[in-house]
């Protein structure tokens, strides 16, 4: 082989890998475009959602994810950009559940365990609530962080 069909065949190579950074940055930026949509329509959803846990009696403490939940959500986030993308869409999920144990702990009382599955109901919402909100921070500070390392 001589030296220019060399030089012609690292070149192509250096090429084929610029063209597969771009496209791996632009997948990330994208992500992290995303990941801030999801990130807004979290914080829409969670705010109102603290009004009427606070408005049910649940205490402020039980409304701050736990310095564990932030931890591990963390963990579950440092795969990067597409990682904070799928636990953001993981969090609007859980606040669309609580939303519909909010709306059924308002259904009137027709049977006797209807007042038990209505602490169930606000149990699940005290449960899964602080972790939505860990969720929520976490991923506010690594699409913060993703945003300025890839942005």
């Amino acid at each position: 082989m001589s030296a220019w069909e060399e030089y012609l065949a690292a070149a192509q190579r250096l090429d084929a890998v610029r063209r597969g950074a771009a496209t791996a940055a632009g997948e990330q930026a994208e992500a992290v475009q995303d990941a801030r949509e999801e990130l807004t329509a979290v914080r829409a959803r969670l705010v109102p959602q603290q009004a009427r846990l606070r408005a049910l009696g649940v205490p402020e403490p039980e409304l701050v994810p736990a310095p564990a939940e932030v931890a591990a959500a963390g963990q579950a986030m440092a795969a990067g950009p597409a990682a904070v993308l799928a636990g953001l869409r993981q969090a609007r999920g859980t606040a669309d559940v609580a939303d519909v144990m909010v709306t059924a702990t308002r259904l009137p009382a027709v049977a006797s365990g209807a007042d038990r599955r209505h602490r169930t109901w606000v149990h699940g919402l005290v449960v899964y609530g602080p972790f939505a909100l860990a969720v929520l921070v976490l991923l506010s500070c690594l699409g913060i962080g993703a945003f300025a390392l890839f942005g």
